[in-house]
């Protein structure tokens, strides 16, 4: 059989194939295309299956590979990748192209579903080879696990191949090797997805990483003085949700303060809500609210000075990828004026600041900080009967501000539809926090759950809330570990007296 390609443009070309049993070639098949602007009607045929429909779409992935397969070693390494999958022939073919960017390679899997039979044939390419390697064979149970085998070599050595497929919001891949005939089995390499959301905004991407920082504050501001006085400080700041959510952490070392700024974005009116808070205070300042408008951006908000009400507004300008300029203005006459009392000019540094040389004010949350894995159940609804319960798995990473003063985390909940973020706040005076959630589709700080860790250890928070048109105290009951912890929320409709719990984590710790 000979297939050939010929006569290509950019919108049009010629293939045809042929055949030959003597040397001598007889076309049986030609195509000329065409290109179209829009994507062909679907055909109108049954489904055949729907076994890999979880796995399409755009995925990130956490890989843990093996160093030293089938040699009595269990080291191994970990590394970040992404992946994109897509089905053909009503599900019945499964492509996905795996991208490793630390990596020398990146693969693509091609899984044909044999009608027949009922099973699948699942191919891998390594782009550094170019050739399919020897298919596994198998399919999925009842209980949605799938298990595929073949033969195959490892370093010139016959070994058996096996894949599991472990679907779910968090669907997981695992590899492993035989090589005594399927009577034992080592995982080499695990796959663990976690699907990829739109990138919502990259409005503050700019100012991920690390900064020098030269401020300038007016003295006494609305007071008529002109003395300044000009220090240095440093600036890390990374971004959650896609670009919704900027952090940065402020350290101010002739000062022997911190300082952070919280920016939420709103998916629904495109607007950023930036909270401040200080070291010295502990506390969250009022926000100031804007937009970014080309290659600046102005938010503005209400505080108080010296008890007077007066406005306070932020303002972003001049940024390229190294430099930055940010200024603070008040107003006491309705914003008709401004004066400017703080300023700061950034220049990008390459390595992360020196701490500041402050006391530690708490550990409490230092046990959180990491990456876990998390197994939840739902009650739905909430309040009310009838009531069920349902599984999913999620993951969190979670980072420490402020010496452990601050705790914050990003959580992935890929079968709910949003991602959820917590804001924990120490207050050093009754040495209690302040536990702020937020979730990825509304973009705002919720009311907070306050409350300490009692001589048990166990972390107890309250807070009054409105729900469902009526008042409830919802309680958060953290209980720390080191690889394992465990969060709850409850309920309580009649003050306290009784609690219906409505959401369990278990969280285990991933390295």
């Amino acid at each position: 059989m000979r297939l050939i390609w010929s006569d290509i443009t950019d919108e049009t070309a010629h293939w045809e194939q042929a055949y030959t049993v003597n040397g001598s070639w007889q076309t049986n098949w030609t195509m000329d295309l065409t290109r179209r602007d829009t994507e062909p009607p679907a055909l109108d045929i049954p489904k055949v299956t729907g076994d890999f429909d979880f796995f399409v779409g755009e995925w990130d992935v956490r890989h843990r590979r093996l160093l030293a397969p089938l040699t009595g070693s269990d080291e191994s390494r970990e590394f970040a990748g992404t992946a994109s999958c897509y089905t053909l022939f009503n599900g019945a073919v499964c492509i996905d192209e795996t991208f490793f960017p630390t990596e020398d390679f990146d693969g693509m899997t091609v899984r044909l579903y044999d009608v027949a039979a009922g099973s699948w044939a699942i191919y891998w390419i390594n782009s550094s080879r170019g050739v399919l390697e020897p298919p596994v064979y198998g399919g999925f149970g009842l209980d949605d696990i799938g298990i595929l085998e073949g033969p195959d070599e490892h370093e010139g050595r016959p070994v058996d191949v096996r894949f599991r497929w472990t679907k779910g919001g968090v669907p997981v891949w695992e590899q492993f090797f035989s090589a005594d005939g399927g009577e034992t089995w080592e995982s080499n390499w695990t796959m663990t997805f976690t699907r990829r959301f739109p990138k919502v905004t990259g409005d503050f991407d700019f100012l991920n990483g690390y900064f020098d920082v030269v401020h300038r504050t007016l003295n006494k501001p609305l007071t008529g003085s002109s003395e300044w006085q000009e220090y240095v400080g440093t600036c890390s700041a990374r971004t959650h949700f896609d670009g919704a959510i900027s952090i940065d952490e402020m350290r101010f070392p002739t000062r022997s303060s911190y300082g952070m700024s919280v920016r939420l974005f709103d998916p629904v009116s495109e607007e950023w809500t930036i909270y401040w808070i200080s070291s010295t205070t502990m506390e969250v300042y009022p926000p100031v609210r804007g937009k970014w408008s080309g290659d600046s951006c102005w938010l503005v908000g209400e505080e108080e000075l010296d008890g007077k009400p007066i406005l306070v507004s932020y303002a972003w300008s001049d940024v390229t990828a190294e430099t930055a300029h940010w200024e603070q203005s008040f107003s006491d006459d309705g914003g008709e004026t401004w004066e400017v009392n703080w300023t700061m000019e950034f220049t990008r540094r390459s390595t992360e600041p020196p701490r500041v040389d402050t006391p530690k004010l708490t550990g409490d949350f230092d046990f959180l900080v990491g990456s876990w894995d998390m197994h939840n159940r739902r009650r739905k609804p909430y309040l009310g009967e009838p009531a069920t319960w349902y599984e999913m798995e999620s993951r969190m990473e979670v980072h420490s501000y402020f010496d452990g003063a601050i705790s914050f985390d990003e959580g992935w909940f890929p079968t709910e539809g949003f991602r959820g973020a917590t804001l924990r706040v120490y207050n050093p005076t009754d040495r209690t926090w302040a536990i702020h959630w937020i979730n990825s589709l509304r973009g705002k700080l919720e009311t907070p759950v306050i409350g300490s860790f009692d001589t048990n250890g166990t972390g107890i928070f309250e807070a009054r809330e409105p729900w469902d048109g009526e008042e409830v105290i919802v309680r958060f009951t953290w209980t720390p570990g080191t690889d394992k912890a465990a969060w709850e929320q409850s309920f309580s409709t009649d003050n306290g007296r009784t609690w219906l719990p409505n959401w369990q984590m278990t969280h285990t710790r991933t390295p």
